[in-house]
């Protein structure tokens, strides 16, 4: 129980909820990039803002609720079709820098999350050891 409550407080549930959200972008985002010269493919992506969003309301829901006490099972990556980028003659919006560049973002994003997430882990490991 101690465990639970030290593990679902702070910034660990959303640093967790960060990187299932960059991981399932990826995965879309190598799809996307996939089928770039597939005829008919329509692109799909997750909402960034969305995701913040839903991340914010959490936040404040939160902070008038007792530590680890919100749940986080309910933010959904739902894809939508992503109609930004160049319009082609064939009726598709692939555009390979436009990919290469939200991969590029969504990688860094992810590398945030993970360095944050291990440094919180290894200030939770120090604390349990009893080390200053």
């Amino acid at each position: 129980m101690f465990i639970d409550r030290l593990i679902n407080q702070g910034a660990t549930p959303y640093l967790e909820q960060t990187l299932r959200f960059t991981a399932a972008r990826h995965r879309l985002i190598a799809e996307d990039v996939v089928n770039v010269s597939t005829p008919g493919y329509q692109q799909k992506d997750l909402s960034l803002e969305k995701f913040q969003q839903m991340l914010s309301d959490h936040a404040r829901l939160a902070d008038r609720s007792g530590p680890g006490s919100v749940d986080f099972s309910d933010i959904a990556n739902k894809p939508i079709e992503s109609h930004h980028g160049i319009l082609f003659h064939d009726g598709q919006q692939r555009s390979m820098e436009q990919l290469m560049s939200d991969q590029a973002k969504n990688a860094l994003m992810h590398n945030v999350a993970i360095e944050l997430l291990r440094h919180q882990f290894q200030i939770m490991q120090m604390a349990l050891k009893g080390q200053p």
